[in-house]
């Protein structure tokens, strides 16, 4: 027999804590299924010296305000780690992590979700996909024309400039993500 739960929500970052708080706030029934930790991107796939991109005043989640000492200065990635974790205690958010959702259907015979994870199934009347718009890495087809001796790593995967061989680098990207490890790499 499958669990049954009104809404699940997959993905345990800001958008699925969100959706928590304001399920809780209309006492709804609910579970956040996350395949690793709360926050687990702000984790695992930012830079050791990442920094949001906005000044501190601006962070905030429904009924919960970043605090800090300097509202002008941008919080280092670990803060932001923090300040998602805390509110999930904060909130109370009922999290599951290290439970992946291996695939989602609709059952014809009951018109519920069925969530299939590594940790059995579940049945839903509702599902919420906070996972984020940007699940894998956007790497452009020419790539593959780039001699096989040149390293290259994405975003989500640069650390430090550590793990990088000696040598010139080229910062393909001038978004948020590029200007801040051009930064890092400009520091080191």
């Amino acid at each position: 027999m499958n669990e049954r739960i009104d809404t699940v929500i997959i993905g345990g970052g800001h958008a699925g804590l969100t959706m928590s708080y304001f399920l809780s706030q209309l006492g709804r029934e609910h579970l956040i299924l996350e395949r690793g930790r709360v926050g687990e991107r702000w984790r695992s796939e930012r830079w050791d010296s990442f920094c949001f991109q906005f000044p501190n005043w601006t962070i905030e989640l429904p009924g919960y305000k970043y605090q800090c000492d300097d509202p002008e200065a941008f919080a280092p990635g670990r803060e932001i780690v923090r300040f998602i974790q805390d509110y999930a205690t904060f909130i109370k958010a009922p999290t599951r992590c290290g439970v992946e959702v291996t695939s989602l259907e609709r059952t014809s015979k009951t018109g519920q979700y069925l969530c299939r994870t590594n940790n059995g199934s579940i049945e839903a009347a509702n599902v919420v996909i906070a996972t984020g718009p940007y699940q894998r890495a956007a790497i452009p087809s020419m790539s593959s024309d780039v001699p096989k001796h040149i390293f290259g790593v994405h975003s989500s995967g640069y650390r430090n400039s550590n793990q990088l061989p000696p040598g010139a680098v080229l910062v393909v990207g001038s978004g948020a993500s590029g200007c801040q490890i051009a930064d890092d790499l400009e520091d080191s």
